[in-house]
């Protein structure tokens, strides 16, 4: 008994030895995987497009108290995908080498898809040959042509529709910071159509404009197919003619100028924009600004002023300026709104039902 008793404590200490290494190795574990947590928790929060979007189940006291901005290129990577944008240029056999083929080599390449439509097939641009005539007075039935291929092959796959002629400059990504506002269910859209004259009515200064999904879906459903809302002649001039179509099947025109009442379709090119400026802006306070510093688009652009306006937008740099920031998603008009501004001969039932019908069509 006595030579037992030793034996026993020698045991007991063995077992008491590996019971606290196997407690150790369990914290130790522990403490292992809540630091992994933490640092895989503040790495979603850092690399987030949107700061503060990251829900973790991280406590209170353990919450870093500055908040991570995500850098200006992941945003627009973000908006690439999420703010899908047709591009349609309307060009001509005669500036197919002048100036479109500049429009395919810088801002047409940041398109979600881009497409040129013009009297006569080219196979560089892999321009949309459609049968009607070029010129001004012509504009109107050229569009219309372009507007209906873009929805008959294009519809389902993107959110917003824009039209531009091939002497105009688009900055895309601040175009999409610009609509991710608004939603494409929205039957409206925005560019720089129309201004008001007071002696000579309504001008056009440019043709460059985008139109919402449903705007683009009234304007082929209920305006193209009504010869009386919608001329069908052969000839007629772009910026009359579609603001009366858009108008009349109660697509609205929203209001692109920023917060300091500049334009952001501006209708001249910024590289030669004194004194147009001083005619367009409508701004009460004296700025010698030529337009908005979030400004989509320029007309009026030669072949040699794409590249400078590449160079300067998106090649040369200025230390610690970074103003880059999305506006929060709004709604323009209550339903009630846009029920009074569309015609009663028409239901919205009508247009929503029709696109379901499409979009069924599709899948099946």
């Amino acid at each position: 008994m006595m030579g037992a008793r030793p034996h026993r404590k020698r045991l007991e200490l063995v077992l008491m030895v590996l019971i606290g290494l196997a407690w150790g190795f369990f914290f130790s574990e522990l403490m292992r995987r809540a630091r992994g947590q933490y640092y895989e928790d503040q790495l979603k929060e850092e690399s987030s497009p949107f700061p503060g979007s990251h829900r973790s189940n991280r406590s209170p006291t353990t919450q870093p108290t500055t908040t991570t901005h995500p850098p200006p290129w992941i945003l627009a990577s973000h908006l690439l995908n999420e703010t899908r944008v047709l591009c349609m240029v309307l060009t001509s056999p005669k500036t197919h080498q002048s100036r479109a083929i500049y429009i395919q080599r810088t801002w047409g390449t940041r398109c979600n898809k881009v497409i040129f439509m013009s009297s006569k097939a080219d196979k560089q641009l892999g321009t949309v040959a459609l049968n009607v005539r070029d010129g001004y007075s012509n504009s109107w039935p050229k569009t219309r042509e372009a507007l209906q291929y873009v929805f008959k092959h294009h519809f389902q796959d993107y959110d917003w529709f824009m039209k531009a002629d091939d002497d105009t400059y688009v900055i895309m990504e601040n175009l999409r910071s610009f609509l991710h506002a608004f939603s494409p269910k929205t039957p409206i859209y925005f560019g720089n159509i129309f201004r008001a004259h007071p002696k000579e009515g309504y001008s056009s200064g440019g043709m460059d404009y985008i139109l919402s999904k449903v705007a683009l879906h009234r304007l082929i459903k209920l305006g193209f197919s009504n010869s009386s809302i919608c001329t069908n002649r052969s000839y007629g001039y772009e910026d009359v003619e579609l603001r009366r179509c858009l108008s009349a099947v109660g697509v609205l025109g929203g209001d692109s100028r920023d917060e300091h009442g500049l334009s952001r379709f501006v209708p001249y090119s910024p590289l030669s924009w004194y004194p147009e400026a001083q005619e367009w802006n409508e701004t009460k306070n004296d700025t010698s600004d030529c337009c908005s510093s979030s400004a989509i688009s320029f007309h009026f652009n030669n072949a040699n002023e794409f590249h400078v306006l590449d160079y300067i937008i998106y090649k040369l740099k200025t230390f610690g300026i970074d103003r880059s920031q999305l506006t929060a998603k709004k709604s323009i008009l209550s339903t009630k709104d846009l029920w009074n501004n569309f015609p009663t001969s028409h239901n919205m039932e009508l247009v929503e039902n029709d696109m379901m019908k499409s979009k069924l069509k599709r899948q099946t």
